[in-house]
């Protein structure tokens, strides 16, 4: 059964309210009678935006209304007092990383997984299964003191982007979990990575440095990027190039070698992954994909520091 529901704003800070055992034909009539508690609320406000109905999830709850089912958007901002019990729910919740099941005011449903008060990892379209098998691993690895923020790493296992806590892989973000995120999984892992230490109390992993223990050495030079008339070809390494994927290519570094990519120009940082050679011009240390260019700003030729990252 709902034991408690509240109404949240879409951005900012999110009152979290808990779910219990319950049923879909349960659920719906409870969810439609705080609708007039949460409307009663938005006479009290004068700006009116949609909000999100959100809940911890929890696997014994059988949170799976349709989005066609949900009821339609609140239009009502929350009080102080509602936000406060929100955050009493929060600290009162005893597991160590949570998973939470949104739905917003225009029916889409998202999952976030939660470290304490600050959201690490957002999932969109998912029901808070994919959430809650996070939260659990996020769980287990803090039980066995491996998840400290220096301990967090991306990595390569089986030819898939892996989240490291030490050297056990924590999580895998595939081509398809980053797909369905519309992004690609390099990206994607920095980004939860970044997150997830910065939650830890730790620096975001794309501001590391030499001397970290995940660096085998750096390097700065010049850096170039390639795509349209090498798209499709075959890389030094066998693979098909995609100027879409975040890749580079490197005179001497071994394939699949990972590389932190600054633009020291524009501050910005990204994840690539060794797969051809070159270049072939000047004194360029890097040729960088066309995706992996324009996420750190790169539109020619711009002085980039490498990060070497230990296998």
């Amino acid at each position: 059964m709902l034991a408690n529901a509240l109404c949240a704003q879409s951005a900012g800070f999110s009152p979290l309210a808990r779910f219990g055992r319950g049923t879909r034909k349960g659920a719906i009539p409870i969810l439609r009678k705080i609708l007039p508690f949460a409307l009663a609320l938005g006479l009290f406000f004068t700006s009116a935006r949609p909000s999100e109905a959100l809940a911890i999830y929890e696997p014994d709850s059988t949170y799976d209304v349709a989005p066609n089912e949900l009821p339609p958007a609140m239009g009502a901002e929350v009080s102080a007092q509602v936000a406060e019990k929100g955050a009493e729910l929060i600290a009162a919740h005893p597991s160590f990383a949570n998973a939470v099941v949104s739905l917003d005011g225009h029916g889409h449903l998202r999952s976030d997984v939660y470290v304490g008060l600050q959201r690490v990892m957002s999932l969109t379209g998912d029901d808070g299964s994919k959430a809650f098998a996070i939260a659990q691993r996020l769980n287990a690895a803090h039980a066995r003191a491996d998840l400290r923020p220096d301990l967090i790493a991306p990595g390569r296992r089986d030819n898939q982007y892996v989240i490291l806590a030490g050297n056990r892989p924590l999580l895998t973000v595939n081509d398809r979990l980053a797909a369905s995120q519309g992004t690609k999984p390099a990206t994607l892992v920095l980004h939860w990575i970044d997150n997830l230490r910065t939650a830890l109390g730790g620096m975001p992993f794309s501001a590391v440095s030499r001397g970290d223990r995940f660096v085998a050495g750096t390097r700065v030079g010049l850096s170039s990027w390639y795509g349209p008339g090498f798209n499709g070809r075959r890389a030094a390494d066998g693979e098909r190039f995609d100027q879409n994927n975040m890749t580079a290519a490197n005179k001497t570094l071994p394939f699949g070698t990972l590389l932190l990519v600054t633009n020291l120009h524009t501050k910005q940082t990204c994840l690539v992954r060794v797969t051809d050679r070159g270049p072939y011009v000047g004194n360029r240390i890097l040729d960088l994909s066309k995706a992996a260019a324009k996420a750190i700003g790169l539109s020619g030729v711009s002085k980039v520091r490498i990060d070497i990252l230990k296998n």
